[in-house]
């Protein structure tokens, strides 16, 4: 099996207490699998004797095998999404243990807390504040364009540390369950000449949390972080799920004007 690893994103490390490493030993003939509290972003190797692959169905899992045997103790840096990082040393052997690690349930591991690049609020605090907004009450006073029963309405716009939070609800009025398979964000022109294309910037949010499947005749809801922006009234922000094997894809459309209404947290009242 052919090996390899790509770093997803980029931390800065902010701690300033040192780390204890766990201890890890991996072997030529067989697979080390880690499995993290959550999806893996990036790793560091101190040695190209560590192969790695993030698993492509569990992106929380990462699969370690030695590229030489008989290898130089070295190390390993593992980031997750939520901004932890976590340190190992990593050891050749020639009968490794096969059973998976979970390190989320290992006592004797540590962690430290890394700020995502260009993003000011730590991610612990920023997924906190993610849950909070997804759990306090969403007053949906405008909705998007319904397909097929399907509509997307947008709740609190919340201006945090640089980050803008957007909680928005997907409500589905048919009696067929509705299952996302992505979400798009954009940032485009208005309406324009039909001659003239319309300009796209795709946007990614640097957190998301919410809903996986809408039942029947239910809502659900979502929030998602995104770096702080503002749009000209030219312009406008555009949010559309598409359905897993299906063609209801709604869209709802936020201008420059809504955008710029974002409140603070002492504007809501939230569930914490």
């Amino acid at each position: 099996m052919a090996f390899a690893f790509s770093n997803f994103c980029y931390a800065q490390h902010v701690s300033e207490t040192n780390v204890e490493t766990y201890p890890l030993h991996i072997g030529w003939d067989m697979t080390t699998v880690l499995v993290f509290p959550d999806e893996v972003s990036s790793a560091d190797f101190g040695s190209p004797a560590v192969l790695a692959q993030k698993d492509k169905s569990s992106p929380n899992v990462l699969k370690l095998k030695a590229g030489q045997r008989n290898f130089m103790t070295t190390s390993m840096y593992v980031i997750t999404k939520r901004g932890k990082l976590y340190p190992f040393s990593v050891s050749y052997t020639e009968y490794p243990d096969v059973r998976p690690i979970d390190i989320g349930k290992q006592e004797n591991i540590n962690y430290a807390e890394v700020r995502l690049d260009g993003i000011e609020m730590m991610p612990s605090a920023m997924h906190s504040l993610l849950e909070s907004l997804l759990s306090s009450s969403v007053s949906v006073e405008r909705w998007g364009t319904k397909q097929g029963k399907i509509r997307i309405g947008l709740g609190a716009i919340v201006e945090k540390e640089g980050l803008l939070f957007l909680q928005f609800a997907v409500e589905n009025r048919s009696g067929i369950n509705y299952q996302p398979a992505k979400l798009e964000y954009t940032v485009q022109d208005k309406n324009t000449a039909k001659r003239t294309a319309k300009r796209e910037i795709v946007m990614k949010p640097v957190a998301f949390s919410g809903f996986k499947n809408v039942a029947g005749n239910s809502i659900s809801y979502a929030v998602a972080a995104f770096p702080r922006f503002t749009i000209s009234d030219t312009k406008e922000f555009t949010i559309r799920v598409f359905e897993q094997n299906g063609d209801r894809n709604p869209v709802f459309s936020v201008s420059g004007r809504n955008l710029l209404k974002a409140g603070t947290l002492d504007d809501f009242h939230l569930n914490q």
